[in-house]
């Protein structure tokens, strides 16, 4: 659901300006981008608020590896600006740009056998672990959102895998 609210219009190069030595994201940017990123619409905007206090700022050029197999700090990232691509046996299998997150499997400690590497110039915010069991322990409606995020992740790369038994004659017959 979408909340009322004014977006803000950044010109440029959110990347470019940090590192040329501008102000990182103030809360309520962090507060404002998170509100449409699932699963934050869960919250209430004081509670994104507060989670977004909570999250940091990372900054990676492009071709940069922000994790490899699994996150040993367990993390979840959310793209500000770029593009990050998640790569699994040398084939790209998800690509976040603005507003997506990922890294669930490491905030969960599974190790997910992915890498994930900036496609170009990348804003992440980043969700520490500790502050998102918080969150998901304050509020059940946050839990199930992070659960039908991972359902809906699940059913599109089952989808993807029936498609691709279709082509090449997988699967069995019944």
């Amino acid at each position: 659901m979408r909340r009322p609210y004014v977006r803000l219009l950044v010109m440029g190069s959110l990347v470019g300006a940090v590192t040329s030595g501008v102000p990182s994201l103030n809360v309520v940017q962090r507060t404002l981008l998170l509100l449409d990123v699932s699963p934050f619409e869960a919250l209430s905007s004081e509670e994104v608020g507060a989670l977004a206090t909570s999250m940091t700022e990372m900054r990676f050029d492009a071709g940069e590896t922000i994790f490899t197999d699994v996150d040993p700090e367990g993390r979840l990232y959310v793209v500000v600006d770029g593009a990050v691509e998640i790569w699994r046996s040398g084939i790209v299998i998800q690509r976040a740009t603005r507003g997506q997150g990922f890294g669930i499997f490491g905030l969960l400690g599974v190790a997910a056998d992915a890498t994930a590497r900036a496609a170009e110039p990348s804003h992440l915010l980043v969700l520490a672990r500790e502050h998102f069991i918080e969150a998901i322990s304050d509020n059940p409606a946050f839990a199930v959102a992070c659960l039908r995020g991972l359902a809906f992740r699940l059913k599109a790369l089952l989808d993807r895998v029936e498609a691709l038994e279709g082509v090449t004659g997988g699967g069995t017959t019944g």
